[in-house]
C-alpha cells in the first residue's frame, strides 16, 4: 500500500505537530506549535493555533519559499489584537463574499453549502454546477468577465472580501492587487497527487466556516480512494495505457511525475512514459508515440464536443495505426457534457472509479457504469 493511501487511513489518528514554514523552521514564524490540519498536500499547510487558524501556500515554481501566508481569524477577532498575529495576509471569516475565478472550486464551495458567500465569478459560461449556473442567470452572483481580464469597475461594485484564483509563474494579477481585496492563491491545481489536491478542500471549508463537513468530505475520499487502490491491486494483470490525441502535429502526454501519472499507477495499469521526470506534459511526434505506445491495450480521450473514430482518423491518419483504435478499446469523455474536470479535483475517488472499471473490468461483475467515459463503437 503506498504512502500517500496508508496516511489517508491514519488521518483521524494524527496528533499536534511542531509547525513548519514553507521551507524554514517553526521560529520563522513566531509560532513554535500548533495543530497541524493537513497531511496528502505538498502546497498547502493549514496549522490551527489558539483564536485563528495559519494557512501557508508553498510556491508551487520554488518549493522553499511560500507564495502566500493567510491568517484566518474570527469575524469578532479583536481588531486591536491582529498586531500580534505573525506576518500573513488577515482574512475574517467565514467569508460572506467572494469573487471566485474557477468553476472548479465554485463546486466545491457549493458541496460545502456555502455558496451564498459565492457573490461574484468570472468566466461564468464555464461554470457547469447548476446552482451557480442559475444564481448567474438570475443575477445574483456578479460575472465579472473574462478571469484574465476582468472588470475592475464590476469587482469594486461587488466588494467581495477575497478573491478566489489560480496563480501561474511570474504572473500577477494586473488591476486586482491594487483594491485592497485578499487574494487566496488557490495553487491546488500544482499538487503532485490525487489525494493532495484534493486535502484542499479543507481550506476551503477554514475560509467558508465549512471545517468540519470539509473534513467529513475528505476523509470520504480517502476511504473510497483506499478500497479502489485495494479492488485494483487484486487485478490479473495491468493493462498498458495511452492518453488523448496528437493535435497540430503535436502529441502531448502526461509526463511520469504528473497527477495523472501517478493515478494510473494507483488503478493498476502501465503507463509508457511512467520514467519520465516530467510533472507537466510532454509535447511528442506522433510517430515516437506510435513506436513507443502503438501495442497499448486502453486508450483514454478528452475531447471537448463529440468525437468518433472516423473522426479521430480524418484528423490524423496515424491513429489507425494504433491497436485500441482497430480493437475496440478507445474511450472517450466529452468534457461538453461530462461534469470531469469540475468534479474529479476535489473527488479524484470518481474518476478512479472509472478507471478501475475499464483497466480490470474482470473485476467490475455489477457492470459498473461509467461516469466520465464512455467506450467508442
Amino acid at each position: 500500500m503506498s504512502r500517500h493511501i496508508f496516511n489517508c487511513i491514519l488521518l483521524a489518528l494524527l496528533m499536534p505537530l511542531s509547525l513548519f514554514s514553507c521551507g524554514g523552521s517553526a521560529s520563522s514564524s513566531g509560532l513554535e506549535h500548533g495543530d497541524t490540519l493537513t497531511s496528502e498536500a505538498r502546497l498547502l499547510t493549514l496549522v490551527r493555533h489558539d483564536g485563528f487558524t495559519e494557512a501557508r501556500v508553498t510556491n508551487p515554481w520554488d518549493t522553499t519559499s511560500c507564495l502566500a501566508t493567510y491568517l484566518l481569524v474570527p469575524r469578532n477577532f479583536p481588531s486591536d489584537s491582529l498586531k500580534s498575529l505573525p506576518s500573513g495576509t488577515v482574512v475574517r471569516v467565514p467569508l460572506e463574499s467572494s469573487l471566485v475565478y474557477s468553476g472548479v472550486h465554485g463546486g466545491a464551495v457549493n458541496e460545502l453549502g456555502a455558496l451564498d458567500a459565492v457573490t461574484a465569478v468570472a468566466d461564468g459560461k464555464y461554470f457547469t454546477t447548476t446552482a451557480i449556473k442559475s444564481r448567474i442567470a438570475s443575477g445574483r452572483i456578479r460575472d465579472v468577465g473574462n478571469s484574465m481580464s476582468p472588470s475592475v469597475e464590476m469587482i469594486v461594485d461587488v466588494a467581495p472580501e477575497a478573491i478566489l484564483t489560480s496563480p501561474y509563474e511570474n504572473s500577477g494579477n494586473g488591476a486586482i492587487d491594487a483594491l485592497g481585496i485578499s487574494i487566496i492563491e488557490m495553487a491546488d491545481y500544482m499538487e503532485p497527487t490525487p489525494l493532495g489536491r484534493a486535502e484542499w478542500i479543507k481550506f476551503l471549508g477554514a475560509l467558508y466556516g465549512k471545517e468540519e463537513m470539509a473534513d467529513s468530505i475528505f476523509r470520504d475520499v480517502c476511504r473510497s480512494y483506499a478500497a479502489l487502490v485495494s479492488k485494483a491491486s487484486r487485478a490479473s494483470g495491468r493493462p498498458v495505457v495511452l492518453v488523448e490525441q496528437p493535435a497540430s502535429g503535436v502529441w502531448a502526454v502526461a509526463g511520469g511525475r504528473s497527477y495523472m501519472a501517478r493515478m494510473f499507477a494507483d488503478a493498476g495499469a502501465v503507463y509508457p512514459w511512467a520514467a519520465d521526470n516530467a510533472s507537466g506534459s510532454i509535447e511528442l511526434d506522433p510517430a515516437a508515440v506510435l513506436e513507443k505506445a502503438g501495442n497499448a491495450d486502453i486508450w483514454l480521450i478528452r475531447s471537448f464536443g463529440p468525437l468518433t473514430l472516423e473522426m479521430m482518423k480524418a484528423d490524423n491518419p496515424i491513429v489507425a495505426n494504433f491497436r485500441p483504435w482497430r480493437d475496440g478499446g478507445v474511450y472517450v469523455s466529452d468534457t461538453s457534457r461530462s461534469p470531469l474536470f469540475d468534479e474529479f479535483p476535489f473527488h479524484p475517488e470518481k474518476l478512479m472509479a472509472d478507471y478501475v472499471a475499464i483497466f480490470h473490468p474482470e473485476l467490475s461483475a455489477d457492470s459498473t457504469e461509467l461516469r466520465y467515459f464512455s467506450r467508442m463503437e
